[in-house]
Formats: C-alpha cells, structure tokens, sequence
C-alpha cells in the first residue's frame, strides 16, 4: 500500500498527463502553472467525452487537487496528512484542502479561482 505522498505524487503525474493531452497545458510545480490551469480549467467540458460529468469531476477533483497540493508544498515546506478522511497540506501555521477547491471550482465556477486560492492559502501556510 502506498503512502499518501505517494499517492499524490501519483496524481501528479496523472494531472500533468491529463492536461498535456486534453489542455495543452503543461503543469509544473509553479504559481505560474496555477493561474494556467484556472485560465484553462472551464475548457475541459469540451475536452474530454462527457464534460463535466460527475465521473470526470471526481478524476479531475482527485488529480488537480494532487497538482494543487504538491505545487503548495513546494512553494511552502508543507507536508501531506489525512484530515477528516481527506487529503491536506500541512504548513506551520495552517491546513489546506486543495482537492475541496479544486471541486468547488469545477461545480460551482470562477468565484472559485485557483489562482486567488493558491496565493492566499501560500501565504496562510
């Protein structure tokens, strides 16, 4: 079994995949690759077969909140931990939920900005 940084490392690289093939977009552990994926992430409904289905929000939810996750760990000297059954990133003055935002964004649209999130949970961590 593994870890759950591994498992998020995993989604990683599934997240990066994904959005290579479907977005064009190329994910890197930046601030710069957040503000991309928020400018590219209401394209998906077009990119992939069944848009924004619920299967698919899932799988998006799952790795963009890894790519989330891991760009605020690197940008914060944060770690994984479980918080409530769920995936978080730990800093020394806070807990995130990347993957919560990620599916906020999703379902509930652009007041959910990725971008804003990242800059303002960076600094809160």
């Amino acid at each position: 079994m593994s870890t759950l940084a591994e498992q998020m490392a995993a989604d990683l690289l599934e997240a990066q995949k994904f959005s290579r093939k479907h977005l064009v977009v190329e994910l890197a552990l930046t601030e710069a690759s957040v503000a991309e994926l928020e400018d590219n992430v209401d394209t998906v409904e077009f990119a992939i077969a069944g848009g924004k289905s619920d299967e698919n929000v899932a799988m998006l939810t799952r790795v963009w909140g890894a790519f989330l996750g891991e760009t605020l760990i690197h940008a914060t000297n944060s770690a994984w931990i479980e918080q409530d059954g769920r995936p978080a990133v730990q800093g020394a003055n806070g807990i995130a939920f990347p993957h919560d935002q990620v599916r906020r964004r999703l379902l509930e649209g652009s007041a959910h900005n990725l971008a804003t999130y990242f800059a303002e949970t960076k600094k809160q961590l």
